[in-house]
């Protein structure tokens, strides 16, 4: 009897080991691919910044654009880029892009496009597209207009900010056109007919009534 136990033992001894070598191995094959719940680095879809913000605030999913940023998003010729820099571990942030992303989406204006980068906490990641952008704080967004950088905003949290960022791409623009009033080619080549604020009489008065718009 005493040689019978022998192998019996072995076997459950056997038994042990593979449960834990398959235990160790599924463990490194999670850590090798950095744990499912850590947030993204660098430029993420619209689309999963919209679904972890919904899983970070419901209130999303209902979330409409205001007509006023839609009307104003929707009129631009000229092309627009927003860059968005986010920190996907606050909520805050997350709420912010799906509000930019679902005006955007809803205005459906090929002149008006937009990218969403995600960073570190502390920005330490990812390295190379904060210095190439010069970040200092998140959130923010940087708009480009012609392909230029044209200003930088950086929303609070809460803030209707389709809305804000409608007014100030708006604004911007009014603001370079007035710096070149006198610059015939810069008129002839951009669209200007929606600045009313512009005194474009130089432009459209008599002497320059032939000018385009």
């Amino acid at each position: 009897m005493g040689r019978a136990r022998g192998p019996a033992a072995g076997g459950q001894a056997a038994l042990a080991l593979l449960i834990v070598f398959s235990a160790s191995l599924v463990a490194a094959r999670s850590g090798a691919a950095g744990g499912q719940g850590e947030p993204p680095r660098g430029f993420v879809g619209r689309d999963r910044v919209i679904e972890m913000a919904k899983a970070a605030d419901p209130s999303v999913a209902s979330f409409e654009p205001s007509p006023t940023a839609l009307a104003s998003f929707v009129a631009l010729v000229d092309p627009v880029h927003i860059r968005m820099f986010i920190r996907p571990s606050q909520p805050a942030d997350l709420v912010l892009a799906a509000k930019i992303g679902k005006a955007v989406e809803a205005a459906a204006n090929p002149a008006l496009s937009l990218e969403l980068v995600a960073v570190a906490e502390d920005l330490a990641e990812p390295k190379a597209l904060i210095a190439e952008n010069a970040v200092t704080a998140a959130p923010e967004i940087i708009v480009y207009w012609m392909s230029a950088e044209v200003g930088r905003m950086h929303p609070e949290a809460g803030a209707p900010v389709e809305t804000e960022l409608a007014d100030y791409i708006f604004q911007v623009r009014v603001q370079i056109a007035q710096e070149m009033i006198l610059d015939h080619e810069f008129f002839k080549f951009t669209f200007h007919k929606d600045l009313l604020s512009l005194d474009c009489k130089r432009c459209h008065g008599p002497a320059g009534s032939r000018l385009p718009n």
